[in-house]
Order: C-alpha cells, then structure tokens, then sequence
C-alpha cells in the first residue's frame, strides 16, 4: 500500500492516509477530522450502487463551488447534495471525481443507499464486481 498523505480539503494538512474496508475499498481517512475521501467510483462501490452519486444530474445542478482544494488533484470542490432522499452534502471534485464526507455522513449515505436502487440492482453490482474481479465460488 501506497504511505504517502494526501491533504485533507477541511483540514488542510497532511492527515488523509490510506485505509482498507471490510468491503475490500481503499479509501483515504482524516487522522485529524474522521473525514473520509473517496477516489471515483468508489464510493459506489463501498456502498454497493451503479454510481457514486445515484441522482448526479439532479445534484449537479444544485452544485456551489467551494474554497475546498481536491487532495488529488488540486481543483477546487463543489458542494452539493448526495441524494433528495437526505440532508447530507458532499464535497466533489468535478475534475477528478473524488468525493469528501464529513465524519459520521457515511452512515447516512450506507442507510439511504437501499432506497436509492433495487435490492435486484444492488445484488447485480456486487456480483459484476465479484466477476470483474475474477472471483469463483469454491465447489
């Protein structure tokens, strides 16, 4: 695993390292604020859904840019909601895809995910996932 630290947009210092989920994600995590940045199409993937942000378009258009620097890339990130289905606004970078959630607002995010898609939806993402990554139930 990669040790270097990126800089956390909230905190603005060196604190967001590597950590991997339960879910088999590598996710980078704030030693400072609990915050968690999430590369392109991770999220999606941690929370088991076709896309990072299930509503984008809808989102999209209800984006404020902010004086938030992408770890990544180095963009400014825009503020927007994750879903109608939920108060939580996120920090995204339009350049590169990333997404930064506050402390606690995964939670939320993981809770509204099953309203987001079907449960047919969910389970097909996971098991496109398990074949891409070439996994084969032992018989």
């Amino acid at each position: 695993m990669n040790t270097k630290r990126w800089t956390c947009p909230k905190c603005k210092a060196p604190s967001l390292s590597e950590f991997n989920t339960s879910e088999g994600v590598i996710v980078d995590f704030c030693d400072l604020c609990s915050g968690i940045w999430f590369d392109k199409n991770e999220l999606a993937q941690y929370i088991e859904l076709s896309i990072d942000i299930p509503e984008f378009s809808e989102m999209k258009q209800k984006a404020v840019k902010t004086d938030l620097v992408c770890p990544k890339c180095g963009l400014n990130l825009e503020e927007l909601p994750f879903s109608s289905k939920t108060h939580i606004l996120v920090d995204r970078c339009d350049g590169c895809g990333g997404i930064f959630f506050d402390a606690g607002e995964i939670i939320e995010a993981e809770r509204v995910s099953a309203l987001l898609e079907s449960t047919e939806d969910r389970m097909g993402h996971v098991l496109k996932r398990l074949t891409d990554e070439e996994f084969r139930p032992v018989t």
